[in-house]
């Protein structure tokens, strides 16, 4: 009898916690108004070689999206940024290498580009709400002779 009085109150209590538990979740990190960025709107092909168009909705700068149903071998490739943040434009899974393109706020991307993530960034002016360190998202991008200085100086580390 115990148990099930146990079991009852259990699912009792999570059908009161869960429900509130994704839109707390799911709400506004960007630390102004408890919205989102805004919207990324991309088109893409899709396995069946069907165009499809879809949009994601960034949570917080400073953090990499995968666009949903692409991937480096079918990417999406038009982008138009209709966020407050700078996009930075990636043709693999991570956001990781080279970027493609940068698009500011409104602006759309030139020609077809290969684009697979993007790493949302606060634009000059916009408080930084990401990374505590605040490395690689303040909007200034590193050129090659500082990835270099950068490999140099994790490569002295590692002794």
């Amino acid at each position: 009898m115990r148990v099930r009085t146990t079991a009852a109150a259990l699912v009792a209590a999570l059908t009161i916690v869960l429900p509130t538990a994704g839109p707390s979740l799911a709400g506004g990190h960007d630390g102004h108004d408890g919205h989102n960025l805004g919207e990324l709107h991309y088109r893409f092909v899709d396995e069946n070689g069907y165009e499809r168009q879809a949009q994601l909705r960034p949570a917080d700068n400073d953090t990499c999206y995968r666009l949903t149903g692409t991937s480096e071998s079918d990417p999406a490739y038009q982008v138009r940024n209709e966020t407050r943040s700078l996009a930075i434009l990636f043709d693999n899974a991570t956001c990781g290498g080279r970027d493609v393109e940068t698009l500011s706020p409104g602006q759309r991307s030139r020609g077809n580009v290969s684009v697979a993530s993007v790493l949302f960034v606060p634009t000059e002016g916009e408080e930084h709400h990401g990374r505590p360190d605040h490395q690689g998202g303040n909007g200034n991008w590193q050129h090659d002779d500082e990835d270099e200085d950068i490999f140099r100086s994790i490569m002295r580390s590692m002794g």
